[in-house]
């Protein structure tokens, strides 16, 4: 499980997915669960804090799993 805990405007927010590749499945779609811009606070992948994601956008966290 892929949990990303991250702002929009001046709200805290998160949002799960299955994993990183559902992640990846869905920004790549016309209508992406989240913005590219919106700044990320922590990523945990199976409840594990991801501390080699060095990025802070939605956008980095991206292109960090699309390879």
């Amino acid at each position: 499980m892929l949990e990303i805990k991250y702002h929009e405007g001046q709200e805290a927010r998160s949002i799960q997915y299955k994993s990183p590749t559902d992640f990846v499945a869905v920004q790549q779609l016309e209508v992406p669960d989240l913005e590219d811009y919106y700044r990320i606070d922590e990523v945990l992948l199976d409840g594990q804090p991801q501390r080699q994601f060095a990025g802070v956008t939605v956008g980095e966290l991206f292109n960090a799993y699309n390879h």
